[in-house]
């Protein structure tokens, strides 16, 4: 504890007597303001008394002492005396009493002020280390059923003032350093004979299937992958706790390694290569589609799950938990894209990619900055569709997302869908697009394409999406086929799981979106 700082003398009451203002002061408090009125009452009327006998005296004396003069001025002047010692004692008996109260007062003041200097100064320097310690022990003590799920617990951070809070982490905590992505390692789950589907493997699962895939599962603090240097924390919707107690879907067979080296061409200025179309007149719709085989198609539906990448629990829910003729769609704004891409391949899900398009009701609704936009040239617009394009590889098709404004342009829309033509690509129409100018285009040059019925959880709501899949029912009676998409909220997941189990009773076959692409060009009027 620091050495407090000594006080200032105070003067001496003596000196402060002598002052001309307060020694006034106390004269006049001294003779206005007594201690005891009674006392006083009566030392006066003592004094009256005295003062009578002592003139009666006087008068008797002077007969005798008439021819004696010296001796009467002796004894006045001894009166005299007695009386100015009286009233001195009198003034010094007042000016102890206030020095008594000053004195006091002066003491007083002098506690109260070492008493907050000392509080303050036990609180900054004081270590809660101990109070740290005994509570991370008790946090340790407290154990959860691992059924119940997952818990968060956050330690309480040290007090401002203290040492620990200034200079070092909190007792008993170590440094720990993020591991490596290149460095992980499968686990002990995923050897041979693991019933564990391809989904879930933790670690390296590049080889023969084109690629590497990060350490991924559900985080309360991720979007899109480990957040960047210098970027907020972002709480996404989904976590892995809301959708841990939905079961993991069989896995099904890989599909073939990506990116093929005959369907991509580099371009100088991108962040990837772009697909095109092989020598051989191989398409990478087709390439990379999953095999469908049907020798006596009935009704058939479509699901494409749009929106992914954004969250890592939701994004692995749809890889893991729903049936792998599911079409999955990754957002381009999202990172680690070819990872994504090689977890859904292995286990049996197609993929496509996003292609954002500038809405009518910006910027309420902002398509972000990949967007094919009206207020831009065409030549811009085709440099952000590449851009768009070369994310990643391995995707058969891109699906809209908004478009109600870029959709009603036919000077920029053609020249878009045409260069998904040419490269070989399946063009899907969502929302607003399917009412608009791009299925018309789209089957005027002859692009391969899907259209969208129905969108499943606009409002995602449980008695909503149930309401929706009975409506989709009725589509696919009336056409015999049709497509439906989602997002990856907990609610359409655990739907669609319940309502794909009841699809053979309904004599209803699920398959991927590719197996619904049109290719017939329309006939000129």
């Amino acid at each position: 504890m620091p050495k407090l700082p000594k006080l200032p003398k105070l003067p001496k009451f003596s000196k402060l007597s002598k002052l001309p203002g307060l020694s006034k002061l106390l004269k006049r408090k001294g003779g206005e303001d007594d201690d005891i009125d009674d006392d006083d009452d009566s030392e006066d009327e003592f004094d009256e008394k005295s003062d009578a006998g002592s003139k009666s005296d006087s008068a008797k004396d002077s007969g005798k002492d008439s021819g004696k003069g010296k001796g009467g001025d002796d004894d006045d002047d001894a009166d005299e005396y007695d009386d100015d010692d009286y009233d001195d004692d009198e003034e010094e008996e007042g000016s102890f009493g206030r020095k008594k109260q000053l004195l006091v007062a002066a003491v007083g003041a002098a506690v109260l002020l070492v008493g907050i200097l000392g509080g303050a100064g036990w609180w900054y320097f004081s270590d809660d280390g101990g109070g740290a310690q005994k509570t991370a022990v008790r946090t340790q003590s407290q154990h959860r059923d691992p059924a119940k799920g997952q818990s968060v617990q956050l330690a309480l951070p040290p007090k401002p003032g203290s040492k620990k809070a200034m200079l070092t982490p909190p007792s008993g905590s170590k440094a720990r350093r993020p591991a490596r992505r290149d460095s992980a390692k499968p686990s002990r789950s995923t050897q041979a004979g693991s019933k564990e589907g391809f989904g879930r493997v933790i670690g390296d699962i590049g080889g023969r299937f084109g690629g590497k895939a990060n350490p991924l599962g559900g985080s309360l603090n991720a979007l899109g992958g480990a957040p960047k240097e210098g970027s907020g924390i972002v709480i996404p919707s989904v976590t892995s706790v809301t959708i841990q107690s939905l079961p993991d879907y069989p896995a099904g067979r890989p599909l073939g390694p990506t990116p093929d080296a005959r369907l991509i061409e580099k371009k100088e200025g991108l962040p990837g290569p772009l697909p095109r179309i092989g020598e051989d007149d191989t398409k990478p719709w087709q390439a990379y589609a999953r095999p469908y085989t049907s020798k006596e198609p009935g009704m058939r539906v479509a699901i494409a799950i749009i929106g992914l990448g954004l969250s890592r629990a939701a994004t692995m829910a749809s890889i893991s938990k729903l049936p792998p003729e599911i079409t999955l769609v990754l957002d381009p704004y999202a990172t680690d894209l070819s990872d994504w891409l090689v977890r859904a391949r292995l286990v049996g899900h197609e993929v496509m990619v996003a292609l954002p398009m500038e809405s009518e009701r910006f910027p309420i609704q902002d398509a972000g900055p990949f967007s094919l936009d009206t207020g831009l040239s065409l030549e811009d617009n085709l440099k952000r569709l590449e851009l768009v394009l070369s994310q990643f590889s391995g995707y058969t098709g891109v699906a809209t997302v908004l478009g109600s404004r870029f959709g009603t342009s036919v000077e920029l829309l053609t020249p878009v869908l045409d260069h998904l033509k040419k490269r070989g690509l399946l063009f899907l129409a969502t929302g607003a697009q399917a009412d608009l100018l791009a299925p018309k285009i789209a089957a005027k040059i002859g692009l391969p394409r899907a259209i969208s019925d129905l969108t499943l959880d606009e409002n995602p709501s449980r008695g909503a999406i149930e309401a929706n899949l009975i409506r989709l029912e009725g589509i696919i009676r009336d056409k015999k086929s049709a497509v439906a998409i989602a997002r990856p909220y907990p609610s359409t997941i655990a739907r669609l799981i319940a309502w794909t189990k009841t699809l053979d009773g309904k004599k209803i076959e699920l398959v991927p979106l590719s197996a619904l692409a049109d290719t017939s060009i329309a006939e000129k009027p």
